[in-house]
C-alpha cells in the first residue's frame, strides 16, 4: 500500500508540473494573441491615418516616404523570434526586457489571470482528466488483480504490462500518424504514453515488493529502464513525458534498495540518470526541466554524506568535481570545453552569473563543511587542492566565471584549517621548522601560488580585474590566516619569514601599481600592498593591534580613493567598516581582553579613541556620498562603546555586566545611552536613506536608558535608600542622576516633535519630573550631606528653603513664558508659583493656631486670586481682542 501511496505521488507531481507547462503555454499564447490585437489596431490606425492624410495636397513621393517610415516598426515587430531557445540551460545574468503587452484599461490583472486559467481548463481539461483516469486505472486493474485472485500473478502482471504497452504503442501511433499532432502543445499522445509508464512502474514495484517474483537487482534495472525510456520518448512526445522520466528515474533508488549502502554503485546510477535527463532538457528546450535535474542530482549528492566513511572519501571528492564539470562547465564551454570566452565583465554581471554560481556552491559547499567536521588526511588534502585547480582551470576558460577566485581563495582558507585541526599537537611548535610543515607550510605554498597566478594572468589579460585582486590579496588572506590559528608563543619564530615575505610581495604589488593602465588596478595593487605592510606591523602588536591596523586600511583606502579618484563600489569598505564594528562591539566582553594594555594603558582608552578618528578621517575623504554617512555613523557607534564600557571600567574596575549592575553604573548607563540615543536621533535628519536605521539605533537607545532610570527610580533611589551621593553640593551624583536626564529629556523633545508631535507632551512631562526631584533632591543634599532618604525628617529651615527657592523659579519661569511669548511655559510658572503658596500655607505654616492660622488662609486665598488675576491679563496680552 505505501508503493501505491508512493506512486500516486508521483503521479500527483506530474500532473502539477504538466499543469505548469499549460500554463506557460498558455501565457505565451494570450501574449501573441494581445500583441496581434495590437499590431492589427496599429494598422487600421495606419491605414485610415494614410487615407487622411492623402486629400491634403502633398507630393507623390513624400506620401510615400511617410507610410515607408510608419510602416517599418510594425513589420519588425511582427517578425518572430525563431531562435529564442538555447540549446543549454540558459544564463540568467540578464534576462531580455519582454515586449510591452497592451492591456485593456478595465480589466485587472487579476482578471486577466483567471481568463487565461479559465482558458486553459475549457481547452485541455479532458486531455488531463483522461490522461489521470488511464494512470489510476492501471494502478486499480493492478490493485484489482492483487486482491480478487482471478488470475495467476504472472497472467495478471501480463495483462497490466499489455495494458501499458497498449498505451505507449497507442501514443507512438498517434504521433508518428501526425492525427492531432502540433508540435510540443500536442499533449494527447503524452497524456496516453504518460499512463502506459505509470502502469508500467506500478507493474514492476508489485512484482517485487508483493509478488516477490524479482529481486532488488532485476527490479533496480527495470525501473530505471521504465524511467529512462520516458525520457528517451520524451524528445518525441514533449516535456510532460520528460518530467515523469526524470522523476521517476531519481525516485528508483527510493522504491528499491538493497540496503547494501553502496556508495559507488549510487553515484553511478545517479550519474548515468543526470547524463540522460541533460540530454533529454537540451532536446526538449525547457528550463524547469533543467531544474528537475539539478534538484535531484544535487539531492542524491548530500544524501551520499550520510553514506560516508573513511575510504570513500576520494568518491565524494570524484563525484562532485565531474559534476561541476558535467552540469556547470560542459554547458556553457562544449563536450571539449573549448568555448572560451576573454572579454572583462563588470562586477555586477559577474554576480548575477546564474545558475552556474548557485550550482558551484551547492557542491563546494557540503564538501567543505565536511572536511572541517572530519578528520584531514591526504584524501581531503587531495581533494581541496583538486576543487581549487579546477576552479582555476574554469576561471581561465571563461570570464563570466571570474568571481569563482573568491570560493579558490576560501577553498584553500578552509583547507589551512582544517588541516590545523587535524594536526594540532604540543610537540609541533619544538622544531623551528614547523612553518615549512603542515598546515603551514600548505598556507605559505597556497598564498604564493595564487598571488603568482593572479599576477601572471592579470599581466596576459590586464582588463580582468578579478586577476589583479587575487594577486594582490592572496597572500595577505593566507597569512592572516595562519596568524589567527598560530599561538603567540610560536608567533616568534614564524614572524620573520612572514613579515619578510609580505613586504617582498608589497614592494612586487607597489611595483605593478606603476606599470598598470586603468585607476582600478593601480588603487587594488596600492591597496593589497598596504594590506601586506599593515598585517606585518600588526603581527608586532596586540590582540588590538589588528583592530587598529584594519582602522588604519579603512583611512588608507579612502585617501587612495580619493587621491587617484577612482570610482570604486562602496559594498568593501562598508563590509571592512563591518567587520571591525562587530570586533570592537564584542573585545569589551571578551576574556583575552580583560587585561590587555596598548603602549602601557589600558586598551579601550587607546583603540576606541583612535577608531573614532580614523573613521571620521577617512569620512571626510567623501565629500557627498552615501559612504561618508556610514563612516561617521561608525565612528558614532565607536564613540557608544567608548562612553559605554571606559566609563563603567574607570568606575568598577571591569566593564558593565548587565545582570549586576550597581547604583553608579546605572547612573552612567542612563546618561550615556540617553545623550547617545539623542545624537542618533540628530543623525537621522541628515542621514539620508540611512535615517531609519538611525532613528530605530535611537529610540532603542533611549528605551534602555528609560529602563534604567525607572529601576533607579522605584529600586534604587536615594530619597528612598542610604546611598552614597557625594558631598559637594550641585556637583555630586544627583547631576547625572536627574539634572543631566532632564536636559537631554528636552533635547530628545524637541528630536522627536518631527517624528510623532503626540508623543511630545509627555517626553515634556518626563523632563519636568526630572528637574523636579533634581532641585529638590539638591536642596535636601544642601542641608542633610551625603545621604538624603527621606526617614531622616526635615528641618524648618530646609522647608522653607524649598519654599523660597520654588518661588523664585516660578515667578522666573512665568517672566521667562512672558518675554518668549510662551503661553505654556507661563502656565508652568504660574503652576509653580500655586504649589509654592499652598505648600508655605499648608506645610509651612501648618503650626500656627488661632487667629495666625485663619490669615494665613485668608492670605492663601487672596494669592490664588491675585495668581488667576495674573494669569487672565498675561493671557489677555497675548491674545489682543
Amino acid at each position: 500500500m505505501d508503493d501505491l501511496v508512493g506512486l500516486a505521488v508521483i503521479v500527483i507531481l506530474v500532473v502539477v508540473a504538466g499543469a505548469i507547462c499549460g500554463l506557460i503555454a498558455l501565457v505565451q499564447l494570450n501574449g501573441l494573441k494581445q500583441e496581434v490585437a495590437v499590431l492589427r489596431a496599429k494598422i487600421t490606425h495606419l491605414q485610415t491615418h494614410k487615407s487622411i492624410s492623402q486629400r491634403e495636397p502633398q507630393s507623390e513621393a513624400s506620401t510615400a516616404q511617410a507610410a515607408l517610415s510608419r510602416s517599418e516598426p510594425i513589420a519588425h515587430k511582427a517578425q518572430p523570434n525563431l531562435t529564442s531557445q538555447n540549446l543549454s540551460p540558459p544564463v540568467i545574468n540578464q534576462p531580455s526586457a519582454p515586449p510591452k503587452k497592451a492591456k485593456p484599461a478595465e480589466a485587472s490583472a487579476i482578471e486577466l489571470l483567471f481568463n487565461k486559467l479559465r482558458a486553459g481548463f475549457e481547452e485541455n481539461w479532458m486531455t488531463w482528466i483522461g490522461a489521470i483516469a488511464l494512470a489510476f486505472g492501471g494502478i486499480f486493474l493492478a490493485k484489482y488483480s492483487l486482491e480478487a485472485g482471478l488470475l495467476s500473478p504472472v497472467m495478471r502482471l501480463s495483462l497490466g504490462g499489455l495494458f501499458g504497452l497498449g498505451l505507449i504503442a497507442a501514443a507512438a501511433y498517434l504521433h508518428h500518424k501526425r492525427i492531432v499532432f502540433e508540435g510540443f502543445n500536442n499533449y494527447i499522445p503524452a497524456a496516453l504514453a504518460s499512463g502506459g509508464f505509470i502502469t508500467c512502474f506500478a507493474l514492476t514495484l508489485l512484482a517485487y515488493s508483493s509478488y516477490d517474483m524479482l529481486s532488488s537487482t532485476v527490479a533496480f534495472f527495470a525501473l530505471a529502464a521504465i524511467a529512462i525510456s520516458a525520457s528517451a520518448m520524451a524528445l518525441r512526445l514533449g516535456p510532460l513525458l520528460a518530467v515523469l522520466g526524470i522523476i521517476g528515474a531519481y525516485s528508483v533508488p527510493i522504491w528499491v534498495s538493497t540496503g547494501s549502502g553502496n556508495l559507488f554503485a549510487l553515484f553511478m546510477y545517479v550519474g548515468f540518470v543526470s547524463l540522460s535527463a541533460a540530454l533529454v532538457a537540451h532536446k526538449v528546450q525547457r528550463i524547469w526541466l533543467w531544474y528537475l535535474l539539478w534538484a535531484g542530482h544535487i539531492g542524491w549528492y548530500l544524501v551520499g554524506f550520510t553514506l560516508l566513511k573513511v575510504n570513500t572519501v576520494w568518491l565524494m571528492g570524484t563525484f562532485a568535481l565531474l559534476s561541476i564539470i558535467g552540469l556547470i562547465a560542459i554547458p556553457r564551454l562544449g563536450l571539449k570545453l573549448n568555448v572560451i570566452e576573454h572579454r572583462p565583465h563588470s562586477l555586477k554581471r559577474l554576480i548575477k552569473v546564474l545558475p552556474d554560481h548557485a550550482l558551484l556552491l551547492a557542491f563546494i559547499a557540503p564538501l567543505l563543511f565536511t572536511m572541517l567536521i572530519s578528520h584531514f588526511d591526504m584524501q581531503w588534502q587531495t581533494i581541496g587542492v583538486l576543487s581549487i585547480v579546477l576552479i582555476l582551470f574554469l576561471v581561465l576558460k571563461n570570464s563570466r566565471w571570474d568571481i569563482w577566485q573568491a570560493v579558490a581563495l576560501a577553498s584553500a582558507a578552509l583547507l589551512v584549517i582544517s588541516a590545523e585541526r587535524t594536526h594540532l599537537s604540543p610537540n609541533l611548535f619544538d622544531d623551528a621548522l614547523f612553518i615549512f610543515k603542515n598546515e603551514y607550510g600548505l598556507g605559505l605554498l597556497l598564498g604564493l601560488l595564487l598571488t603568482t597566478f593572479g599576477l601572471y594572468y592579470g599581466k596576459k589579460q590586464i582588463k580582468r580585474l578579478a586577476f589583479h585582486i587575487t594577486g594582490a590579496f592572496s597572500l595577505f588572506v593566507m597569512i592572516a590566516t595562519l596568524y589567527t590559528l598560530i599561538p603567540n608563543s610560536a608567533l616568534s619564530t614564524a614572524y620573520p619569514l612572514w613579515a619578510v615575505v609580505l613586504f617582498v610581495v608589497a614592494a612586487i604589488l607597489i611595483k605593478c601599481a606603476q606599470h598598470n593602465t586603468t585607476l582600478f588596478q593601480r588603487f587594488t595593487y596600492w591597496v593589497g600592498a598596504n594590506a601586506n605592510i599593515t598585517l606585518a606591523i600588526t603581527m608586532l602588536l596586540s590582540d588590538s593591534g589588528l583592530t587598529i591596523a584594519l582602522a588604519v586600511q579603512v583611512l588608507l583606502i579612502s585617501v587612495l580613493i580619493k587621491r587617484y579618484n577612482v570610482p570604486m563600489p562602496h559594498w568593501p569598505i562598508k563590509a571592512l567598516v563591518a567587520v571591525l564594528l562587530l570586533r570592537l562591539t564584542l573585545s569589551p566582553w571578551t576574556p583575552s581582553y580583560d587585561a590587555l594594555t596598548v603602549f602601557g594603558l589600558h586598551w579601550s582608552i587607546v583603540v576606541y579613541p583612535l577608531c573614532i578618528a580614523l573613521f571620521f578621517a577617512a569620512a571626510k575623504c567623501f565629500d557627498s556620498s552615501k559612504l561618508k554617512i556610514w563612516l561617521e555613523g561608525a565612528a558614532l557607534h565607536c564613540l557608544a562603546l567608548f562612553i559605554t564600557t571606559e566609563t563603567s571600567y574607570q568606575l568598577v574596575g571591569h566593564y558593565p555586566q548587565f545582570d549586576s549592575l550597581n547604583f553608579y553604573e546605572q547612573i552612567l548607563l542612563t546618561c550615556n545611552w540617553l545623550a547617545l540615543g539623542c545624537v542618533y536621533l540628530h543623525r537621522a535628519k541628515l542621514a539620508g536613506t540611512l535615517a531609519k536605521l538611525y532613528q530605530v539605533a535611537g529610540f532603542a537607545l533611549v528605551g534602555l536608558a528609560g529602563l534604567f532610570a525607572i529601576k533607579t527610580l522605584l529600586d534604587d533611589n536615594p530619597l528612598f535608600e542610604s546611598l552614597y551621593i557625594g558631598e559637594l553640593p550641585i556637583f555630586n551624583w544627583l547631576l547625572l542622576l536627574w539634572l543631566v536626564p532632564a536636559g537631554l529629556t528636552l533635547w530628545l523633545a524637541k528630536l522627536v516633535k518631527p517624528i510623532n508631535a503626540k508623543a511630545t507632551p509627555f517626553i515634556l512631562a518626563v523632563a519636568g519630573g526630572f528637574i523636579l526631584l533634581a532641585i529638590n533632591s539638591f536642596i535636601r543634599q544642601y542641608w542633610q550631606g551625603p545621604y538624603i532618604y527621606l526617614s531622616k525628617g526635615a528641618s524648618n529651615a530646609e522647608l522653607y528653603s524649598y519654599s523660597i527657592i520654588w518661588l523664585v523659579l516660578g515667578a522666573g519661569t512665568v517672566i521667562f513664558g512672558h518675554l518668549k511669548n510662551q503661553l505654556l511655559i507661563q502656565k508652568v510658572g504660574l503652576g509653580l508659583l500655586a504649589a509654592v503658596i499652598v505648600k508655605v500655607f499648608l506645610i509651612d505654616m501648618a503650626n500656627l493656631e488661632g487667629l495666625l492660622k485663619a490669615l494665613s488662609f485668608i492670605g492663601l486665598g487672596l494669592s490664588l486670586v491675585g495668581l488667576s488675576w495674573l494669569f487672565q491679563k498675561l493671557r489677555s496680552r497675548v491674545n489682543p481682542v
